[in-house]
Formats: structure tokens, C-alpha cells, sequence
């Protein structure tokens, strides 16, 4: 892939993070949320796709923040178990919840011109079209619910469901790798550093470890056993 160079470096060598041809030591404040052990072993210049994706994670709650503390797998009475059926699925994906992630709710981008040209601006019009494709999957990552077994077995929708909803994940994490492949050329060729990663305009998958998974209704719910009054309906006046 020939170079696309910037006229102008995004930022001189030991202001980049991690530095661009020389490791540097950074202090906590400088480098967070990243993980400044792995941050100052490394150079842009020999940071892999490995590295990028796998190794270079960010504390998850500077991203995923909306709903700390962070939920783990519903227990036992916790969750409506019997409100997963067919017909509730289908009429939930049917409404399209995803499209939350669109139109006005974009939030601007604070690092970067959408317009920019040369190897950046390919990158982010890239990046545009691979979130667009997987909207479903991104929404799914975060808003998370359980289908028993034994329920996938009595229904052939859910059956199709489930494994379209593991495929989904499966495909978006590709797309995003290729992303990240053409993000490090980006960042070696002087477009930009790690920290536009960071930048709002970004949706990221959140890992398997993370437990940031909102399951709808169960805040709602441990209210509801803990004041059954809470949200029983007044009289009319």
C-alpha cells in the first residue's frame, strides 16, 4: 500500500503516545487510560495489529461508564427469565433498538476533521461504513440477554436468532481488525497517535472480561422487590 504522507507531522516524536520511533517513560496522568507498563515498552513504528488489538486495552469504564457499577451475569431471581420468548425477541429486534446509535445521538468528533484528507481520512471513512454495517452487533455487545437451551430448542426462531446474534459478534470483530490495520498505518505514517482511538466518534466492542453488559429491567426489577409500591399507580383524581 503506497504512502499517503501528511504535509505536515500530526505531532513531533516525543509528544505521540506511544512515542513514534523511540519508547518513552510516561506517567500515570500522561497515558491514561491506557496501560502505561505496556505503553512505554513500545514504539509506533513496531506496534503490531496483535499488540493493537489484543494487548493495548483501556480501564473499561472510561469508556463504558454509563452503567457503573458494572453488571454481572444476572443471578438467579434477578432476571424475568419468562419474558424471553419468540415472539418477544422478534417484536424487540423488529423495533430496531440499534438506531440509537445514529442520527442525532453521533456524537461530534473532538480529535479530527471528518474531512480530512490522505491515509486518515481513508481510515475514518472506512471506519464509518464498517459501523454502519454492524450497528446490530454494537448494540448487542452492551444490551445483553440470556436465551435458556431449553428454550432455544422449542423455538426455530430462536434457534436462527442465537447463532445470528454469535456471527454477528464474530464478523464486527473482523471488520474492526481491519480497521486497526489500517489505523497503525495511519499512526506510522504521522497521520495521528493512539490516543484517536479515544476520540468519541469511536464505537469499541467491549472484551468478553468486561463486564459492562447492561441487562435491561434489572435495575428496574431489584426496585420493584425492594418497594413493591414503587411504581403502583395512583388514584385517578
Amino acid at each position: 500500500m503506497p504512502l499517503i504522507l501528511p504535509r505536515r507531522q500530526f505531532a513531533p516524536d516525543n509528544a505521540c503516545i506511544p512515542g513514534h520511533q523511540q519508547t518513552r517513560q510516561y506517567n500515570i496522568g500522561d497515558a491514561d487510560p491506557w496501560v502505561i507498563q505496556r505503553i512505554n515498552t513500545l514504539t509506533i513504528m513496531t506496534m503490531t495489529l496483535e499488540v493493537l488489538s489484543c494487548a493495548l486495552p483501556f480501564r473499561p469504564e472510561w469508556i463504558f461508564s454509563s452503567h457503573l457499577p458494572r453488571s454481572a451475569f444476572p443471578r438467579t431471581g434477578q432476571y424475568c427469565s419468562h419474558l424471553i420468548t419468540g415472539l418477544n425477541v422478534r417484536d424487540l429486534m423488529a423495533a430496531l433498538p440499534w438506531n440509537v446509535l445514529t442520527g442525532a445521538n453521533i456524537p461530534e468528533p473532538m480529535s479530527i476533521e471528518i474531512t480530512v484528507n490522505g491515509r486518515l481520512g481513508f481510515h475514518i471513512e472506512r471506519y464509518s461504513a464498517v459501523e454502519f454495517h454492524n450497528l446490530i452487533a454494537y448494540w448487542e455487545s452492551t444490551h445483553r440477554f440470556p436465551v435458556p437451551s431449553s428454550l432455544i430448542r422449542s423455538d426455530p426462531y430462536l434457534v436462527t436468532f442465537v447463532v445470528k446474534r454469535k456471527n454477528r459478534r464474530s464478523h464486527a470483530g473482523a471488520w474492526w481488525k481491519q480497521i486497526l490495520n489500517l489505523f497503525l498505518i495511519a499512526m506510522r505514517e504521522g497521520w495521528c497517535d493512539l490516543d484517536l482511538l479515544l476520540d468519541p466518534n469511536f464505537l469499541h466492542f467491549p472484551k468478553r472480561t468486561d463486564e459492562v453488559a447492561w441487562y435491561p429491567g434489572i435495575e428496574a426489577r431489584s426496585a420493584n422487590i425492594a418497594d413493591p409500591q414503587l411504581n403502583r399507580r395512583g388514584p385517578l383524581p
